[in-house]
């Protein structure tokens, strides 16, 4: 029985310094003869997205910034956005509904949800969900117990960094 060649990082790595020396298609900012000029990843058509362009003022290159027409000290370039959340029981529906809000709609919309039991020793995580497009879940959850919502930090990419959010526990009364 004949044992295939053995390739190890030292032909991988003549492997990547050949495709580095291959010669490029095209150079930089040519198109194959037409005449209009490229533009750059990330940047649309007629934006003021060139290098060194700080539209903002906020100090990041608008090709880095994250929101580059809002000014911001975060490495991202986005402002930071407040987000509440809260829990409560529902009588009627015999559920807890969580909402999460905050003054920037994405980052409340479909805004990961976890559901927390408390418990002595350490809580335990009961379930994760989206929110819907309001910011708002339903959880059916087993009664005499309490529960919290958490969410974590996140990104709405080109409005805000979203930051995380904690509700009061509520207790999920025993049936009458």
């Amino acid at each position: 029985m004949t044992r295939p060649p053995r390739t190890g990082p030292l032909l991988a790595a003549l492997g990547l310094a050949l495709a580095l020396a291959a010669p490029p298609a095209l150079a930089a900012g040519s198109r194959g003869g037409d005449p209009r000029p490229a533009t750059p990843a990330g940047c649309s058509a007629g934006a003021a997205c060139r290098a060194g362009t700080d539209t903002d003022g906020d100090g990041l290159d608008d090709l880095v910034d994250g929101c580059p027409t809002v000014a911001s000290g975060n490495p991202t370039g986005c402002p930071s956005a407040d987000r509440r959340a809260r829990l409560r029981w529902l009588d009627t529906k015999g559920r807890l509904e969580a909402r999460i809000t905050s003054p920037v709609q994405a980052c409340a919309s479909r805004a990961r949800i976890k559901l927390w039991r408390v418990r002595a020793g350490g809580d335990t995580k009961v379930a994760s969900e989206n929110a819907s497009s309001s910011g708002r879940h339903r959880f059916r959850v087993p009664r005499g117990a309490r529960y919290y919502v958490t969410v974590s930090p996140s990104y709405a990419s080109g409005l805000a960094e979203c930051d995380k959010a904690v509700s009061r526990k509520v207790r999920a009364p025993r049936r009458s």
